[in-house]
């Protein structure tokens, strides 16, 4: 689906009022005119020069056709599904085959939501509801289901006979939700679209069996306007499923989910899911429907993608033949918005279920087990890896795990054992009680680290005391990077390429304290800038580069880059394929505070405590600068700066009963202690 929007519109209209100005002044009419008409032809060609897409799975198939020639987009595969569909016409004709056409399929489900290691709940990390509502706008939607949006009196209107169940299973035999969390911050924090770091490295590194699972992504797209794209049958099993922005992922009809604008009520996806089981969009070949059009004769020809965007004109008939053949702009697969969509037709039906039919690599409830439970066992702990959080500029590490109970007897304690590279484990006891399919995230204690690329590991064992029944979900990895500091350099150089559209490039080098130091932008177009920024030691710099039009600097519109160097040209960070913005901290700390936890041994005292909490030091004369206090949301209730040893004891009376984590700090290190107030 592509959508017109052009990134020049407000440049058009500040033209356009200074022409009418100017146009007065005129004398010849007919030189207005021919002055105009070349004015308007002009700035309508530089608007078409750039485009946002909503739907990317046309661009997606061309670029997946390159390899696989025989692929839905192909006269080749709809030669072989016309003849499913006639197939499966003739069984259910049939006598027999009449009673033994209605199978509902069952596709087996897993949403792998990538994020930046927010909580639960907070940005690309959506929430349980919003996926579990996602599912049953699915199941709403191709099943007709009365009483819900999917619903419809069309007598065009099909129900497709096709439902969706979030897996029990694991490839390596585990007990899962459906839901597979995943930190990709390590590797990238936005996503592109078709062709991009979405196949090349997110694909790969996530996908589960398309033989058996159908995945769904949900990402932060590195172009904010783009909604989704899918994969067409008969494409490669390696990248196979759809991919879809998290912020229009859910329903905002649930109570528990809240998701604004017009693409809020999960047709995103519904859209999506169709053209991953064969449909074409509405609009396919246009008014004259050339090579078939969508190939489905129930559906009324549509003019072009733009003829029913964001709209809900029931009334719309953008082809002039044949007459009396308004738009279906109800239809999934148009470009309508959320709240006027609710029909697939039969003969949409009939191609969705031919590929389901025909294709042996596409997973349902026949040829997948994954949506049945595993056999119950009493103890069975699992351990994920949340989020890995390193404070600005320094090595102090905070890595937050989920331990999900998926036994049957409920979980009172259990073991997580960690380390950094291989290293000396450290362990937490965790105590708590969950009930089967109940998690709590932990923050455990804080690890110092060293500027460059590591690996966290995290085990947990001992479920109650017990030896877990299941252990093929017991062990996590993941990597993480501490910023390099650089204390040797006075100043931080940018060198700054533009590309075709420099006046959307802008930046700004600020302090730790937020202060803006230096800034520039916008720029003229394809053009360079050198800049340098005065730096001191013992300094946390924030350097953001942000485009205005959401698309970065390097690709597509111009060959723009950028890079920051030292004065000896160690380069901190280049790039040009952003997005909306790219941050990049520079440290130039002295790493000597962050022996500070190493030399001086840290505990803290009464533990469980029912009114007063102390922090006890090795070396007492040596103060910590300021401590802080964290419940298990993470959320701040009590801090102060330590000026003497009588403020190392904390009074924790007015705290609520439960864990809490104590963070001590020194400079720009720092050291989390948990601790039970009861």
């Amino acid at each position: 689906m592509v959508l017109m929007v052009n990134k020049k519109i407000s440049n058009f209209t500040t033209a356009l009022n200074d022409f009418n100005l100017k146009i007065m002044d005129f004398k010849k009419t007919t030189f207005n005119i021919l002055f105009f008409s070349f004015l308007l032809s002009s700035i309508v060609t530089i608007a078409q020069e750039k485009e946002f897409t909503r739907c990317a799975t046309d661009q997606y198939n061309k670029i997946l056709l390159k390899d696989n020639p025989n692929m839905m987009g192909s006269k080749a595969f709809e030669k072989k599904l016309s003849n499913q569909i006639q197939l499966n016409k003739l069984k259910s004709s049939s006598i027999n085959g009449a009673a033994n056409r209605r199978i509902v399929y069952t596709i087996p489900v897993v949403v792998h939501v990538i994020h930046n290691g927010e909580a639960i709940g907070v940005g690309a990390n959506i929430s349980d509801a919003h996926i579990l509502s996602q599912i049953q706008v699915l199941n709403e939607d191709f099943r007709r289901m009365s009483g819900t949006r999917g619903f419809n009196t069309n007598p065009d209107g099909a129900d497709v006979e096709v439902e969706f169940c979030l897996a029990q299973q694991t490839p390596d035999g585990c007990v899962t939700n459906g839901i597979n969390r995943i930190d990709m911050s390590a590797t990238s924090t936005s996503w592109s679209g078709p062709g991009g770091n979405t196949d090349t490295v997110l694909k790969p590194a996530t996908i589960w069996d398309a033989s058996k699972y159908f995945n769904i992504w949900t990402v932060n797209f590195s172009d904010s306007s783009t909604l989704g794209f899918a994969q067409f049958p008969g494409g490669p099993a390696v990248s196979d499923g759809i991919v879809v922005g998290y912020q229009f992922f859910g329903t905002d009809d649930d109570p528990n989910v809240t998701i604004p604008g017009i693409f809020n009520l999960g047709r995103t996806t519904t859209h999506e899911v169709g053209h991953y089981l064969g449909l074409y969009h509405t609009f396919q070949g246009g008014c004259a429907e050339i090579d078939g059009g969508d190939f489905c004769p129930d559906t009324p020809a549509v003019a072009s993608s733009s003829s029913n965007a964001n709209i809900c004109n029931t009334g719309n008939d953008s082809c002039p033949t044949p007459v009396n053949t308004p738009d279906m702009v109800e239809n999934y697969m148009d470009y309508s918005q959320d709240s006027c969509m609710n029909i697939f037709t039969n003969d949409q039906k009939a191609r969705m279920i031919a590929n389901l039919t025909g294709a042996a690599n596409r997973p349902t409830t026949l040829t997948s087990n994954v949506c049945t439970p595993l056999a119950s066992v009493e103890d069975d702990s699992s351990l994920e890896i949340e989020g890995i959080a390193i404070e600005d500029c320094g090595v102090s590490v905070n890595a937050s795990i989920r331990i999900t109970n998926w036994g049957t007897a409920t979980l009172n304690s259990v073991v997580v054992f960690y380390d950094q590279d291989g290293g000396a484990a450290s362990n937490y006891n965790w105590s708590g009680s969950l009930g089967y399919g109940e998690f709590e995230v932990v923050n455990l204690p804080t690890i110092i680290s060293t500027p460059g690329s590591h690996t966290f590991n995290a085990s947990i064992s001992s479920p109650n005391g017990n030896t877990d029944l299941r252990s093929c979900n017991d062990d996590v990895s993941t990597s993480f990077n501490v910023n390099s500091s650089y204390t040797t350099t006075a100043q931080i150089h940018l060198t700054l390429n533009t590309d075709d559209f420099g006046g959307e490039t802008t930046w700004t080098f600020m302090d730790s304290g937020g202060a803006t130091l230096y800034s520039g932008g916008p720029h003229l177009d394809n053009t360079t800038i050198n800049e340098s920024f005065d730096v001191i030691l013992n300094e946390c710099y924030t350097f953001t580069i942000l485009d205005s039009a959401e698309d970065g600097i390097c690709c597509g519109y111009g060959n723009g880059s950028y890079d920051l160097k030292t004065d000896d040209n160690t380069i901190i960070v280049s790039g040009g394929n952003f997005g909306a913005a790219e941050a990049t901290k520079i440290s130039t700390i002295t790493l000597s505070t962050n022996q500070y936890f190493v030399n001086n041994k840290v505990i803290v005292y009464p533990n469980p405590t029912n009114n007063e909490i102390n922090i006890r030091l090795s070396n007492r004369g040596d103060l910590p600068d300021a401590y802080r206090v964290y419940n298990m949301l993470g959320q701040l209730v009590k801090e102060s700066k330590i000026h003497n040893s009588s403020q190392l004891n904390i009074d924790a009376s007015g705290l609520s009963n439960g864990m809490y984590f104590i963070k001590v700090i020194k400079g720009r290190a720092s050291k989390a202690l948990p601790f039970i107030k009861k």
